[in-house]
């Protein structure tokens, strides 16, 4: 058995450890894997589609806002998996198996990955990995029924998890737009007006021959008519005293 066979399964623990980001980078070592003891028509198509699952979710996701709560699962999810897979290393070894089994330990990891996770995009990766390990084993095993449905299974599980990321996750698009938007309105505050400025369009038309800013005199500061009738009256003479 090769060595990129034996690093697939510790890649697949990363992947429940970390996940959709070691997802290409185990399936090019898949694909290593199946590429190395020949180049026959079953294991072309078998590493095409694995590279296919492998980098093109990653790829898609980067055009979507990511969600950044972390997991409630404890770091104690890998050590679990990795449990599983010797246990099944030596159920393996007692039957008499010749061959590492690989494939098995890639779909046991993302088995764990798809039970103690709660976020949609590491059960996504989850998926994927088992999809990538059932691969592996029907190469390995040269079974094309196996490597056929996979693929088939494969092809849905992208498909059904790119639908939900677009319906459910914001685009990374409209996220900066929305961020220049709002940092446009932080830099250039509504200007105040004073009295005097010049119209807005949305200000009324003033009348011909009116000027904006002056101020016209409020009735109350005109005088009264007969205050200025009393005003242009002349004093009344002083008459004289009889006595």
């Amino acid at each position: 058995m090769t060595l990129a066979a034996i690093l697939a399964p510790l890649l697949a623990l990363c992947v429940v450890a970390r996940g959709m980001g070691f997802l290409p980078v185990l399936g090019a070592v898949i694909a290593a894997a199946m590429l190395v003891d020949g180049l026959a028509p079953l294991q072309e198509t078998a590493a095409a589609f694995v590279l296919l699952f492998s980098i093109g979710p990653v790829w898609f996701l980067t055009y979507y806002q990511q969600d950044r709560v972390q997991e409630r699962s404890g770091p104690a999810v890998p050590f679990f998996a990795l449990g599983l897979m010797v246990v099944l290393l030596l159920a393996s070894a007692r039957s008499g198996v010749p061959l590492f089994p690989a494939g098995l330990c890639v779909v046991l990891a993302g088995l764990v990955a798809v039970t103690y996770r709660q976020a949609m995009i590491w059960q996504w990766a989850g998926l994927l990995t088992c999809v990538n390990g059932i691969m592996l084993a029907g190469v390995i095993e040269k079974q094309v029924m196996v490597v056929g449905v996979a693929a088939l299974a494969g092809c849905v599980i992208s498909v059904l998890g790119g639908l939900y990321v677009h319906r459910v996750m914001p685009r990374v698009a409209v996220v900066r737009a929305s961020g220049r938007k709002d940092a446009d309105r932080k830099g250039h505050p509504v200007e105040k007006r004073f009295r005097g400025d010049a119209p807005l369009p949305s200000d009324p038309v003033p009348a011909f021959g009116a000027e904006r800013g002056v101020q016209e005199p409020s009735p109350r500061s005109l005088p009264s008519d007969e205050t200025t009738e009393d005003a242009d009256k002349p004093a009344p003479k002083a008459e004289d005293d009889p006595a």
